[in-house]
Parts: structure tokens; C-alpha cells; sequence
């Protein structure tokens, strides 16, 4: 991804906060966030811009796709960290913001999206103003779609539900990014299909390598440090025998505080397999993604490299 790329989506943002956020206090809060949140994986924009590059567009063009993408990958983050209950690390040193804030700032990342979103109608045709901003909510609908599954009085809890989840979730929110970043361009009206394809598989197969890691590394990002239950938590509760499932249920609630848990519920998970199916649908998923790519008429050789370049697996794991 190019710098003047990301400076001129970051000042987009800045300039939009400055211009609809009239009470200053809430543009001042709004702007502190998007600062802490400009180092949280900026490279995702670069999927944005190969896209448009790709499809024959102009990087500056595509400033106000990604701004509004920005945003709205920015509210997705408040409002789940909010949901969950999570939402220290958005705060000032100096201040203490409940619940309610977070959700409010993350609502006006949302309405942000929208405004930034009006600026197409000066750089696209009607039509192409009209479909950014009906793609755009289409899938914010999606990404609620999939949170909301996480919300129910138990939350997800089963396989099935939480491949809903990031289906509604990661794999939409990157199918837009590549699908809105080609629209920028000039494709073949049936290639946008491909373009979102191959970035809903990548932001699947992306989150499904966040969970592996997760699951079987030992650092401060250990899922089961957090005690946070990914796919790998619901493949067992789906496959494993009763006595398996029984061990696991009593370690579980040590998991966050005793390292020795956390390696013996790593070990029953890679005695029934869990980390072959996990390479196995990541193996999937980036198949499926690189698949589209061949579909698109014009070589889509950025993105192609942006696969390679993202979905990398350790090589402990490919060598058991």
C-alpha cells in the first residue's frame, strides 16, 4: 500500500470529523480514536487500492470508498468491543468512558461512512454513487446480521452459528473492500461478483489464521488466555467424544489463569485433529479466493500478491 494513499484516507477522515461533528467535545473524542485506530492494521487499505489499481482505476479516485470503509471498520470495532464488554483500549489515559460512550462514538463512525460516501456523487456517475452507498449498507446489515448472533442470551454455540458469524463478519466486510475498491475502476459488471468473492474468502480465511494463532500460540494474544471461544473451541464441541469434551469443560475455566491447562487442552485438541481442519478450510478459502481472482478477465496480479503476502501459516504448524 502506498503512503500518500493511507495519508489521504486519514486526512479524509480527519477533514469529515472537522466538518459534521459541531460539538467539539465529540470531535475531539471522535479524532482521539481514529488516531489510536490509524496503527490498528493499515495495511488493510491496500486491499482498496490493488483492487482499484486492478480493475484499471485511479488510487485517488477510490480516497472516499476507503475513508467510508475506514469508518465503518472503525464503528464495527467500537460498537463489538462495546458489545463484549471490552472497551479499555479506546480510552484516554486521563478519562474513563462507559459502555454508552463507546457505542455513541462508534454511531458516529457510522453516520462518518455515510456522509464520506456522498462524495462519490461528484467523482461517479449516478449510478455508481447510487450502488456504493446501497453496497455499503447491505453489508454494514450483514455485519450487524453476524454480530447479532453473538449477542443472543448465549451467544453462538455451535459450528455452524460461528461460521455465520465470520461469514457475516470478516468475510463480507473484505468482500466489500475488493468488490467497491473494483467498482472505482471500470470491470465487467458481472467481474464485481469475483472481486467480492475473492475478498470475502481472504477476510475468512484471514480470521480463520487469527483463530489458529490464537488457539495454539502462547503469548499475550492466546485466545485462551482471554478465554475467548473461536472455531476451533466449536469443531471440538462438535467432533470430540463425550470423555474429550468432558476433560475439556473442567480445564476450561483454569484456562486463563494456569499455562499447564492451556497446553493440555492444546494437546486434546491436536489429538482430535483440530489444527488439520483448521489448515484444511484455510487451504479451502484461499483456493476459493485466488479462484475469483482467475475468473476476472483483466489479471488482477496486486491482489493475487496481497494473498500471498497475507495468508501466511507458521511453519510449526506446517511441519507436524
Amino acid at each position: 500500500m502506498s503512503d500518500s494513499f493511507a495519508s489521504a484516507v486519514h486526512q479524509l477522515l480527519h477533514d469529515s470529523i472537522e466538518q459534521h461533528a459541531h460539538e467539539t467535545v465529540y470531535a475531539k473524542a471522535l479524532s482521539y480514536v481514529l488516531s489510536r485506530f490509524s496503527h490498528v492494521h493499515p495495511e488493510t487499505l491496500g486491499l482498496i487500492e490493488a483492487a482499484v489499481l486492478d480493475a484499471g482505476g485511479q488510487t485517488m479516485l477510490a480516497v472516499p470508498i476507503a475513508a467510508a470503509w475506514r469508518a465503518l471498520h472503525l464503528a464495527a470495532r467500537l460498537l463489538d468491543d462495546a458489545e463484549d464488554g471490552d472497551s479499555a483500549r479506546w480510552q484516554p489515559s486521563s478519562a474513563n468512558w462507559e459502555i454508552g460512550r463507546i457505542i455513541n462514538l462508534g454511531t458516529g463512525f457510522i453516520g462518518i461512512s455515510n456522509l464520506i460516501l456522498t462524495y462519490t456523487e461528484q467523482r461517479f456517475s449516478a449510478q455508481q454513487s447510487l450502488w456504493f452507498h446501497r453496497r455499503f449498507n447491505q453489508v454494514m446489515m450483514a455485519m450487524a446480521a453476524g454480530q447479532h448472533l453473538d449477542l443472543q442470551t448465549h451467544g453462538v454455540q455451535s459450528l455452524s452459528a460461528y461460521w455465520q458469524h465470520i461469514q457475516g463478519k470478516s468475510g463480507a466486510f473484505f468482500g466489500l473492500a475488493a468488490e467497491a475498491g473494483a467498482n472505482c475502476g471500470s470491470p465487467p459488471k458481472e467481474a464485481l461478483a469475483h472481486y467480492y468473492n475473492f475478498g470475502y474468502n481472504l477476510g475468512i480465511a484471514l480470521q480463520l489464521i487469527n483463530d489458529l494463532n490464537g488457539f495454539f500460540q502462547e503469548d499475550h494474544h492466546s485466545d485462551l488466555i482471554a478465554g475467548k471461544q473461536t472455531l476451533i473451541h466449536y469443531f471440538l464441541a462438535d467432533v470430540a467424544p463425550d470423555y474429550v469434551q468432558e476433560e475439556l469443560q473442567s480445564l476450561w475455566p483454569q484456562a486463563p489463569y494456569q499455562q499447564a491447562t492451556r497446553q493440555r487442552i492444546r494437546e486434546l485438541a491436536y489429538a482430535q485433529g483440530a489444527d488439520v481442519y483448521m489448515l484444511a478450510e484455510i487451504t479451502k478459502h484461499t483456493i476459493l479466493a485466488r479462484n475469483n481472482l482467475i475468473k476476472v478477465e483483466k489479471p488482477a496480479r496486486r491482489l493475487a500478491n496481497l494473498l500471498s503476502e497475507w495468508l501466511k501459516i507458521p511453519n510449526d504448524f506446517l511441519a507436524r
